[in-house]
């Protein structure tokens, strides 16, 4: 198996990465150490002209507030120990898959012998029954703990996040996602040093 990483942001332009056995592009949206937006129906169109399935991890705006498979993601996987199952007593993922994707995953999950207790199962409904109350909680556009970093001290740097009109992907974010969770990352500025 062999690897090739992308810039979130090429969009259409992944094209140029493509090789004779590319089977599959894993996108994240938005990326989880500086939140890149990456075009996810642009990757997708190229992706499906190139007969390549397209993975997406959808931890971070959750199927409430993106609905990946809709926009041309043939799986879709979370950690659903975070929003989904949001009281930090559940090791738990999904994988939510269209028609074309789906039985090569069924297949996958038999041969693995891949099962959820159902301890984990009940924890995860019940979950998904506050999600939609816990992720309200995070709106509008401004989360709350982006809020926080807002206000915070001068030093702390740019904020980065997607709902923020400030960010090179809010256009992308505003297009395709319903919502915004409550994540940030903040890039600190550089320090100034006495007399400069």
């Amino acid at each position: 198996m062999e690897t090739v990483y992308f810039d979130p942001l090429i969009g259409a332009g992944i094209e140029s990465h493509f090789k004779s056995n590319t089977r599959a592009v894993v996108v994240e949206a938005p990326g989880s150490q500086s939140f890149e937006m990456p075009d996810i129906p642009a990757i997708a169109a190229v992706a499906h002209r190139k007969g390549a399935l397209v993975i997406d991890d959808n931890t971070w705006a959750t199927p409430l507030y993106h609905r990946s498979l809709d926009q041309g993601v043939d799986i879709s996987i979370q950690a659903a120990t975070k929003y989904i199952g949001g009281h930090s007593d559940i090791m738990f993922g999904t994988i939510s898959a269209n028609e074309k994707a789906w039985p090569q995953i069924a297949e996958s999950i038999r041969l693995l012998g891949v099962c959820a207790g159902p301890d984990d199962v009940f924890l995860a409904l019940r979950g998904l029954r506050t999600l939609s109350v816990r992720l309200a909680h995070h709106q509008p556009v401004w989360p709350r703990h982006c809020e926080v970093a807002r206000k915070a001290p001068r030093g702390l740097g740019r904020v980065i996040h997607p709902a923020l009109e400030s960010d090179p992907g809010h256009a992308i974010w505003k297009r395709d996602f319903t919502g915004a969770t409550g994540a940030v990352q903040c890039r600190p500025q550089a320090r100034r040093t006495k007399g400069r």
